[in-house]
């Protein structure tokens, strides 16, 4: 689904071009005018159009907080987004209070996510404008005098009812006679007795103004909202005789706050109910355990579609609605007549099992789910097919609604992580595992401000002769294993500026090094991700530090993963900054941990590097593993068909290495030859020219 409007007009309020390139980089195709103060974005606004507004939260020097000048612009004709850098919940409710349309957090946001909040946030503002010119033209007729006029003769208990009300009713002049009944017989039940109540009061001087709004039944059976305004002539006891008044029809208005009602708290696409209503239900069932004290009172499944973006992104942003769609049908249909399924954001769903004590209760339910799932959607005369992960929480009269989505959402992912498909419960451990991820984040994060991360050395040894002829930079972690620590790092962002210090670090000291009689010659390979190399300027950036090293770049290897490499559409990514990095600089990559991936063939083809890195699963299976034997052998003849070097990962016992050195493998690397080492015994060794193993 693309944006409503084409090109899409966008200020851009940034404190300058690294600030504002996150913007440009993500609505490509759009019309952006960048500005970096707030008198340049009032003076903008006022002269130009826009369609949406954009201003990240950091604007100017320190203290400035862009989220005062967003409120400013709220108001303006075009829907205000606020783009910041960190998580920040109580800014986010801020925002939200002040009438800014989303609140985004830059890390991690893709094109679609923002597109998707433009889109909401056109919506929000259609649908305001849309209110405020129904009130201004109730106004309009009032004041034109459109509206039904009516004039009660108190003594006499006659009313005269103009043509325009009478019509209001859809009757003809004729039609309606001159008493009370007229009106009052036509009041809708519910409104009869309120109507007649706030009338007598008004007729006692109560009250010097009559305003009343009630259903009036129409010639047609259904009911008409009218405004019954009126005013009165009085004698000396204050006691009305004669009252005239108009009455306008608001129905459309009240039709209009409805819809605006449902849509506040409905998704528009599948008509579901959105996170709003789905936490207030959840916040009633617990409300209602408080008076009832049972141990459970309700179950969350947060439902998450599996492969949904391979379909989205294969067949179309229309045939994924329309999966959507049918998707939110069946689970409605799985579930039980008081039971609530609500759409959170694109293919995030949450269910509210109400009144289940017992999580076997739960679990019955969510395999029915899972099963409704697997049977095959139908669009545009193909059969698509996908599964779905499960988290389950259970709520007690002590949860708050956040938490239980919250376990909810951690159980979800570890159901994704035991293979997909399939649904899991919620347990402490789950929560001891996101604390622990949570401090771990923080730890890294703040080593990271701090550059309190040591970078190690491995040495990469000529397999024949056991020459040092180059290394592996990485991170020594104080905590968490590396694999852990790197994934999370990758998620949340912060392999950006870890990325950026291990690359300064490592080739400020291979420079010093390559000076050394022993390290001429030497290079250095740095892992980088996907994620890193997909950052605007990422070939800009290796220039300036190559400049600022002065490495000579035919020294650096970028070591890129085989799984970054092949991941569909984002490999064309990957593949193009790292031919930029080749062709621009000379920097060469190397493929690591190669042998495992599902298209080495496609990868090995026109690649901008000269040697592949074996994965160390299969050069630990050599010596007892003939499967794993055969395949080095063949990824070794592989490579050196293609003009490529080979160096084996992982090396930990004499006999990999001989078995290598049979293979024809030029380079090793692992714990037999040497365990990473500090730059100082980096260093010592080089000068020594012994390796300390």
């Amino acid at each position: 689904m693309t944006l409503p409007l084409d090109p899409l007009r966008v200020l851009a309020v940034a404190a300058d071009d690294a600030h504002h390139a996150p913007i440009r980089a993500l609505l490509k195709g759009a019309q952006i005018d960048h500005v970096v103060t707030g008198d340049e974005a009032h003076h903008a606004v006022a002269a130009n159009r826009y369609d949406v507004i954009m201003v990240d939260r950091e604007i100017g020097p320190h203290g400035v907080d862009g989220l005062d000048l967003a409120t400013e612009l709220v108001g303006t004709p075009a829907p205000v987004i606020v783009l910041a850098h960190r998580q920040d919940r109580a800014a986010d409710a801020r925002a939200a209070e002040a009438g800014i349309a989303d609140f985004l957090h830059l890390a991690g946001l893709s094109t679609d996510r923002l597109e998707h909040a433009i889109r909401y946030a056109l919506k929000h503002q259609q649908a305001v404008n849309a209110l405020k010119a129904i009130q201004e033209r109730d106004a309009l007729a009032l004041e034109g005098t459109n509206d039904g006029v009516w004039d009660w003769d108190v003594a006499g208990d006659r009313v005269d009812y103009s043509a325009r009300w009478k019509a209001m009713l859809g009757y003809r002049e004729s039609e309606i006679g001159e008493t009370r009944g007229e009106w009052l017989g036509r009041i809708h039940a519910d409104d009869r007795a309120p109507f007649t109540q706030a009338m007598d009061a008004f007729l006692q001087g109560a009250a010097a103004h009559f305003d009343f709004e009630h259903r009036v039944q129409h010639r047609d059976g259904g009911y008409r909202w009218l405004c019954a305004r009126a005013t009165a002539v009085r004698d000396h006891l204050n006691r009305a005789t004669r009252v005239v008044g108009t009455t306008t029809d608001t129905t459309n208005r009240r039709e209009s706050e409805r819809r605006l009602q449902h849509d506040a708290l409905h998704d528009a696409l599948t008509g579901l109910p959105n996170r709003v209503l789905f936490v207030d239900r959840l916040d009633q069932s617990i409300r209602r355990a408080q008076r009832r004290h049972p141990a459970t009172c309700a179950a969350v499944l947060f439902l998450d579609l599996d492969r949904f973006k391979v379909i989205n992104d294969s067949l179309g942003h229309a045939c994924g609605d329309q999966l959507l769609q049918k998707v939110a049908r069946r689970l409605e249909a799985a579930l039980r007549p008081n039971d609530t399924v609500a759409r959170l954001s694109g293919d995030e769903f949450t269910l509210l099992l109400d009144d289940v004590s017992d999580p076997r209760e739960a679990t019955v339910i969510a395999e029915r789910v899972l099963q409704s799932l697997k049977l095959p959607f139908v669009i545009d005369n193909r059969e698509l097919f996908i599964d779905s992960s499960i988290g389950i929480a259970l709520a007690t009269a002590k949860s708050a609604p956040q938490q239980v989505m919250r376990d909810a959402d951690v159980a979800m992912y570890r159901a994704k992580a035991d293979g997909k498909g399939r649904h899991a419960v919620f347990d402490a451990a789950m929560h001891q595992q996101v604390m622990r991820r949570l401090d771990l984040e923080g730890d890294l994060r703040r080593a990271i401000e701090t550059r309190a991360l040591e970078v190690v050395y491995q040495p990469i040894t000529q397999a024949a002769t056991g020459r040092v002829v180059g290394f592996e930079a990485s991170c020594r972690w104080p905590n968490g294993e590396p694999a852990e620590v790197l994934a999370m790092a990758d998620e949340t962002g912060l392999s950006i500026p870890l990325g950026r210090q291990i690359l300064e670090t490592a080739c400020a000291q291979l420079a010093q090094w390559r000076l050394l009689p022993r390290g001429a010659g030497l290079t250095i390979g740095v892992n980088v991700s996907a994620r890193q190399l997909g950052e605007p300027g990422y070939v800009d950036m290796l220039d300036e530090i190559l400049l600022q090293t002065h490495l000579d770049p035919r020294a650096l290897r970028l070591e890129v993963s085989e799984h970054d490499l092949s991941r569909g559409r984002a490999d064309d990514a990957t593949r193009r900054v790292l031919d930029q990095a080749f062709e621009h600089l000379s920097v060469r990559t190397h493929i690591d941990d190669f042998g495992t991936g599902a298209s080495p063939l496609r990868l090995l083809h026109r690649f901008p590097g000269d040697a592949i890195k074996v994965s160390r699963a299969l050069v630990a299976g050599i010596g007892h593993d003939a499967g794993a034997f055969e395949i080095v052998r063949a990824v070794v003849g592989l490579a050196h068909n293609l003009g490529l070097e080979v160096i084996a990962d992982g090396v930990e016992k004499r006999e990999q290495l001989d078995y290598l050195k049979v293979l024809g493998c030029e380079f090793a690397q692992g714990f037999h030859i040497s365990a990473p080492l500090s730059a100082e015994e980096a260093r010592a060794m080089l000068e020594s020219g012994v390796l300390a193993q």
